[in-house]
């Protein structure tokens, strides 16, 4: 039997420690027996890739005794990564490979109290509808900027509703205001999804799903545009829970699997929080 080569061990090696790597990004902070388990690596080799990966700064000890997690070194690469991306190029590629569904396509993120549509893609044979990139709403209508405030942390959601009461000058309705917004932005969540007809483009319904990062967080929301008005009860019964056609059950798919890609394709891993699959 021919021993490995040192290529070959080193190979190995890495291998092991991704898979080490892997599992603390997952799961977060982390004993060495439970990584053992994951991997299907001995707790003894365990303890060793460990200790290798703390000695280069990929992994530290926990705050709780036992435990490891990411080093700072993997996460600022992580970071240098994810700055290097173009959210705007992985979208447009997205959006080129559902070319043919009728409708517009559009990406938009959250700018203060305002969503702008930064990147949009159409069929030829709607070339006649006015374009959305630029387009600015505000953060208090639209499908992309529910989803773009719904999956926010619950402190910075709270604090942009504050900001948007006191810029409104909402004053004694910001407790009624506050109790809705939350119930909405809970509820989206809960679905996936989310539409409007007629906020973010005239005439028209719009579903919109949210884009998230590496790191979980809302990134962006994917949007598609210029559906038919006689989606709406449909997509209503939806969001109620309650039964609806196929072909709206498809078409909310559809901008889910778009959303999806796009944040596959910012490095992000997770289940898409609560989006169908």
């Amino acid at each position: 039997m021919v021993a490995p080569s040192r290529d070959d061990r080193s190979v190995d090696a890495l291998v092991k420690s991704k898979a080490v790597l892997d599992v603390l990004a997952e799961l977060g902070p982390s004993t060495a027996k439970t990584i053992s388990e994951r991997t299907g690596e001995p707790v003894s080799s365990t303890y060793r890739l460990l200790d290798n990966l703390v000695a280069v700064g990929w992994v530290e000890r926990g705050i709780n005794r036992g435990e490891y997690r990411l080093g700072i070194d993997c996460v600022r690469i992580g970071g240098q990564i994810e700055s290097r991306l173009d959210i705007q190029q992985i979208a447009r590629r997205t959006f080129r490979a559902h070319h043919g569904q009728f409708g517009i396509w559009g990406l938009f993120v959250r700018r203060r109290l305002r969503t702008v549509c930064i990147e949009t893609r159409t069929r030829e044979t709607l070339q006649s509808y006015a374009q959305l990139v630029g387009n600015s709403l505000p953060l208090s209508m639209s499908a992309p900027s529910h989803v773009l405030t719904a999956w926010l942390p619950p402190a910075r959601y709270e604090q942009l509703l504050e900001h948007y009461a006191y810029t409104n000058e909402l004053g004694g309705t910001f407790s009624t205001m506050r109790a809705t917004a939350m119930g909405q932005a809970r509820h989206i969540r809960e679905c996936g999804f989310t539409y409007d007809v007629g906020q973010t483009m005239a005439g028209s319904v719009t579903i919109s799903v949210p884009v998230f990062n590496h790191a979980g967080e809302i990134q962006a929301a994917i949007a598609l545009s210029g559906l038919s008005r006689s989606l709406e009860p449909e997509l209503a019964c939806l969001v109620d829970g309650q039964p609806a056609t196929a072909s709206a059950q498809d078409m909310v798919r559809l901008v889910q699997t778009a959303g999806r890609e796009v944040s596959q394709g910012l490095g992000y891993s997770g289940d898409h929080l609560g989006l169908n699959s």
